[in-house]
């Protein structure tokens, strides 16, 4: 039988946390995503559409259009890996012109009349149970719409001042001592357990955890290029008691799991072959195959173990726990906003629901217990 090979494809295979491998597929590098797999009538049929999209007149003037002119771009394109990734979702949602409520076929004459303003809302709000990825999703096309103004294609940015449907402020939400009991019990292996104890004692984001490595730790501080700078600028960390013997206990389990690793290697996808143990670890987290772990299974093992844990907070919620520690060490309002990256009146509001006014109500009962016992 023929074998029809299709032009362009890009793939990514990806370990999830559940240790299973799922490959994804797009048209072409930056193109749209895929559904299922090469062969499959529904990505046949997908992957024909984007193929006739690409090939577009080039004087059709439609969003989806711009869309496509925006991944070509150094705009696009000089963002972090991670962000295009993020973005390349909402940029297919946006050039999309089937279903009634689409904005791929919107002209770009239409998209220069305010009252286009209605149908760019009524798009938003398919997504309104989740507010964040809504506010999310006008994010990315107020970004596409900016760089349409900045080519000349544009007079107006219609989406520009939508207000956020999502309005919570969690700077005042942190890990407290008995949920990060709670969620280490609730850990099926030490590699959980580590994660949101190391956010907790670091304040890093998600992505900065997947690429802490041991050589970024020093005896004082930890110093790393910030993943969202591409690597342009750095962040320091103080390294805490608390942090350094943390790190003791990750390293002496990272190197007893990959002795043991090591020791029996695990099968390949053939039975009469085996997957060679991996190199000792680089990075500080590992996953249960001693493996750096990839954003979406840190995301998805945290996520699996705070819900055994009956915990509702989430991982970022360590940035705050990460400045009430700071806070109990003796730095001050506005150093603990330099290390975090806050500005100074979050860090102060985040003192003075937790870490101050704990300590007022210690120094008040302090007080009261002296007079007390003076009368």
């Amino acid at each position: 039988m023929a074998v029809v090979r299709l032009k362009g494809l890009n793939s990514k295979s990806r370990i999830l946390a559940d240790g299973s491998r799922v490959t994804y597929w797009w048209a072409w590098k930056g193109g749209p995503r895929l559904p299922g797999k090469p062969g499959e009538p529904e990505f046949m049929a997908a992957y024909n559409d984007a193929v006739a999209a690409r090939k577009a007149k080039p004087d059709e003037q439609n969003l989806a259009s711009l869309v496509r002119r925006y991944r070509a771009s150094p705009e696009f394109n000089k963002n972090a890996d991670t962000t295009k990734a993020e973005w390349r979702r909402w940029l297919d949602r946006i050039e999309a012109d089937a279903a009634d409520l689409d904005i791929g076929g919107l002209p770009l004459k239409a998209l220069d009349d305010r009252r286009v303003r209605a149908d760019l809302l009524a798009w938003r709000d398919q997504w309104a149970d989740r507010p964040r990825s809504a506010d999310y999703a006008v994010q990315v096309l107020s970004r596409v719409l900016a760089f349409g103004m900045d080519r000349g294609l544009l007079a107006l940015n219609a989406a520009a001042g939508v207000g956020q449907l999502y309005e919570s402020d969690r700077a005042d939400q942190i890990w407290t001592a008995e949920e990060l009991a709670a969620y280490a019990k609730a850990a099926v292996t030490p590699q959980h357990r580590h994660i949101v104890a190391l956010a907790c004692l670091t304040g890093f984001r998600r992505s900065d955890l997947t690429r802490l490595c041991w050589s970024h730790i020093s005896d004082v501080a930890i110093v790393m290029p910030t993943g969202k700078s591409r690597g342009r600028k750095t962040q320091v960390i103080p390294l805490l008691k608390e942090t350094r013997e943390l790190l003791a206990d990750i390293r002496a389990d990272q190197l007893a799991r990959h002795a043991a690793l090591h020791a029996k290697p695990r099968k390949a996808r053939r039975p009469d072959e085996y997957r060679p143990a991996p190199p000792e670890p680089t990075t500080v987290l590992t996953n249960t195959r001693g493996l750096p772990w990839t954003a979406s299974g840190l995301e998805g093992a945290v996520i699996d173990t705070k819900t055994l844990a009956g915990v509702d907070k989430h991982l970022h919620d360590a940035r705050g726990t990460f400045g009430t520690r700071l806070r109990k060490a003796g730095l001050s309002a506005s150093e603990i906003a330099d290390v975090i990256g806050w500005d100074e009146e979050r860090v102060e509001r985040l003192l003075a629901a937790y870490v101050d006014r704990d300590a007022i109500v210690r120094d008040l009962a302090e007080r009261i217990r002296k007079r007390e016992s003076e009368g």
